[in-house]
């Protein structure tokens, strides 16, 4: 389980910027991301002037699958959708941020995620998932993974496996900040990841909306933090040794453009590189 999280490792790419609360409207608008040392095109973002319409997911040269967008009245997200697969996502508010997120599948609810804050900063998660929910119905990239992170989707799975649990299964995550900066994740009777060394450049894409968890495989709760962070220790727990992740990044003026994640050993994990509009 850890050395797949370790070869999985990704740095977030999403945080909310926005002028009113719950809207995402990031002053930096992701146009591509690419992956690697060459370049090769990842996700490709569709704007219709400041609501992103739909982001294309690439497999080798092709669109492995797409999701698209829906809003409320208010312009905030309220549903993520592949109409080919026939998955979607549900997305509500409250005057902190999320209230909860649904998982459906052919309109079956599988999974949903009720969020809690303590002065507007995201201080638990708690995640239901319903009979027999499986995990490879989420998708590997999917913009659902920037709000709930996918560490957490993985863990819950891996927890519910060894409890041989039957039916709903829930799962509890807390969170701890430095000021403006995530300082710790808890994964309620699993382990603990501690987030360390931010630099004093800007996330492109923070705002006081706090509601947006933004990470990949736990690297870097990126929509919570105002700033980058450099640092990112594993605490698996269990007998397991401690494991370290360090970022790399390299910007213009203050917002990065690539960022490079690699192990203490300097074992290189992941290079991405953000084209904006």
């Amino acid at each position: 389980m850890k050395k797949t999280f370790l070869l999985c490792i990704a740095i977030c790419l999403l945080v909310l910027g926005c002028e009113k609360e719950g809207v995402y409207n990031p002053d930096k608008k992701i146009k591509k991301i690419y992956e690697g040392f060459i370049p090769k095109l990842s996700e490709e973002w569709t704007w219709d002037k400041n609501l992103l319409q739909k982001i294309d997911y690439f497999s080798g040269d092709e669109v492995g699958y797409t999701e698209n967008f829906k809003y409320d009245n208010k312009n905030r997200i309220i549903r993520i959708e592949d109409y080919e697969y026939g998955d979607y996502y549900t997305i509500s508010y409250n005057k902190d941020g999320y209230e909860k997120i649904e998982y459906y599948d052919e309109d079956i609810l599988y999974m949903s995620a009720a969020f809690q804050y303590e002065k507007k900063k995201v201080s638990r998660i708690d995640l239901t998932y319903y009979d027999f929910y499986d995990y490879k119905s989420t998708k590997k990239d999917g913009f659902i993974t920037k709000i709930i992170p996918k560490e957490i989707l993985n863990s819950t799975i891996e927890s519910k496996n060894r409890s041989e649990s039957k039916g709903t299964y829930s799962f509890v995550v807390n969170f701890k900040f430095d000021g403006n900066n995530v300082s710790e994740m808890i994964v309620v009777d699993d382990y603990s990841i501690i987030y360390e060394n931010y630099d004093k450049n800007l996330n492109p894409f923070y705002s006081s909306f706090t509601g947006m968890v933004d990470f990949e495989d736990g690297a870097g709760i990126r929509g919570l933090s105002k700033n980058n962070v450099g640092k990112v220790t594993y605490k698996w727990g269990f007998g397991w040794p401690d494991e370290t992740v360090e970022y790399g990044y390299a910007y213009d003026g203050k917002f990065p453009t690539s960022i490079i994640t690699t192990t203490s050993e300097g074992y290189l994990v992941r290079l991405i590189h953000f084209e904006y509009y």
